[in-house]
């Protein structure tokens, strides 16, 4: 089965990421220091720094320890920020936004047999950013107010950021599983040397057919390759295996209508309408 990701595709999102973190606090250090927020303005620096660290680690592939830092300097960046200039700035959307991260990074190092990070046990810090960047806000009033564009500037920005997360991670979720099913479909009811449906979904057509009212406008019929063990012998598997496919689509060119399936070894099994159920 084909992988969504490989190592250097992860690589390239990592960076990417850890890019748009990067341009994201340099955006928040020049609007912070134009505002007053000296304290902020100050914590944007650092994260300017770590994220270049962060470059660092996804350079050597150190993706483990570049979510579970990343994961933490954004909540408590973003609690920070709600302590500072209130809970109405709409920082702590974020932390929402990254639990899906979160999650999702565990789902593709899991993919890739990387060492992952157990979301369900980081993930709750989140809330717990949450809850208390909340309650402070609550109970002590925010030491900077930002004006009203800003304010507003904040909210409209980490709302879009957290939903297109969102919808996007959730997308490539209901994507990869619906693929996964159709590819795991195809092997379990398809034989993988010739390509023809197996037994097990001939058997599946019998169960229809059974249950419906025309059953005796079929025909089924077996053929098999007489002596097909010499050919092994004689030529090797290799050769046994392309004189399977090629016996496989002559079958299959036999006509319209005809459903075909390998029933085993050198079997195949046939079925199709008789002149009375094709001329109803």
């Amino acid at each position: 089965m084909n992988q969504l990701f490989n190592i250097r595709q992860v690589k390239i999102l990592a960076c990417s990421m850890a890019g748009l973190f990067l341009a994201i606090h340099v955006l928040m250090l020049a609007i912070f220091n134009a505002c007053g927020v000296t304290p902020m303005a100050c914590f944007n620096i650092g994260s300017i720094l770590f994220y270049v660290g962060m470059l660092v680690l996804i350079h050597r592939e150190h993706f483990r320890p570049f979510v579970i830092l990343t994961f933490f300097e954004i909540c408590l960046h973003m609690s920070c920020a709600v302590v500072c200039v209130g809970f109405d700035s709409g920082f702590q959307i974020t932390l929402i936004g990254i639990c899906v991260l979160l999650f999702y990074s565990e789902y593709v190092a899991r993919s890739l047999n990387l060492r992952y990070v157990r979301s369900i046990l980081i993930a709750p810090w989140a809330l717990v950013f949450y809850l208390v960047s909340y309650l402070i806000s609550v109970h002590r009033e925010a030491p900077y107010v930002l004006p009203p564009q800003v304010r507003q500037f904040f909210q409209i920005s980490w709302a879009v950021v957290v939903f297109s997360i969102a919808i996007l991670i959730l997308y490539l979720f209901v994507y990869v599983s619906t693929r996964y099913q159709e590819v795991l479909s195809n092997e379990v009811f398809h034989d993988k040397l010739t390509g023809l449906p197996n037994r097990y979904s001939m058997a599946e057509f019998f169960t229809r057919l059974g249950n419906g009212t025309n059953a005796e406008q079929y025909w089924i019929a077996i053929a098999d390759l007489d002596d097909f063990k010499r050919i092994n012998d004689t030529y090797g598997h290799n050769c046994g295996d392309y004189v399977l496919r090629e016996l496989a689509g002559m079958l299959l060119d036999i006509g319209r209508g005809i459903s075909v399936c390998r029933w085993g070894g050198e079997e195949f099994l046939l079925a199709g309408e008789t002149e009375a159920g094709i001329a109803r």
